[in-house]
């Protein structure tokens, strides 16, 4: 039986094509990078003041460019994650959401040192799959306790819907 590549248990279900990764790691993993995605799709779609020309040139040359947008910020957020995941830990009280960040820190490091994953997982959420529109340029975003639902602005598709507790 195959192992998964983040915690080492045994895999039970092979949620990411060639990824050997097990189902709470892979949980996990679809939190990190909801979280991920949408700090990208957010930080993108607000034109800084001094950049008003390049943001222009972003938004016209529309798939490629959002596809690249997509990892251009991860070793930042790599580093976020992980740095408030650690501080959880600390403070946190109840010990399934401790082992929670724990395996939270273990996906973020796998992800350090694997890249080529967000190249693999995003391949699917630049553009929504029922319009083609860019998320970049057409998203909505709803908290729903610690769920966060991000949709197809021009459509209303659901993109992507993942837990955000507030400790983080």
């Amino acid at each position: 039986m195959e192992t998964c590549l983040i915690c080492g248990e045994v895999q039970d279900y092979k949620q990411y094509g060639n990824y050997n990764i097990c189902t709470t790691c892979a949980d996990v993993m679809e939190d990190v990078m909801g979280e991920f995605f949408l700090r990208t799709i957010c930080n993108c779609s607000k034109p800084q003041s001094h950049e008003t020309y390049f943001s222009y040139l972003n938004s016209t040359s529309k798939y490629i460019s959002d596809y690249k947008k997509i990892t251009s910020r991860s070793k930042k957020y790599e580093r976020h994650i992980s740095e408030k995941a650690s501080d959880a830990i600390k403070y946190v009280e109840v010990p399934s959401k401790q082992r929670y960040f724990e395996r939270m820190q273990a996906v973020v490091k796998w992800l350090e040192d694997n890249p080529a994953f967000y190249h693999y997982y995003f391949k699917k959420y630049y553009v929504c799959s029922s319009c083609g529109a860019s998320i970049f340029d057409r998203y909505s975003k709803e908290e729903v306790g610690d769920w966060i639902i991000i949709s197809c602005s021009e459509c209303g598709e659901l993109i992507k819907k993942y837990f955000a507790p507030k400790t983080l």
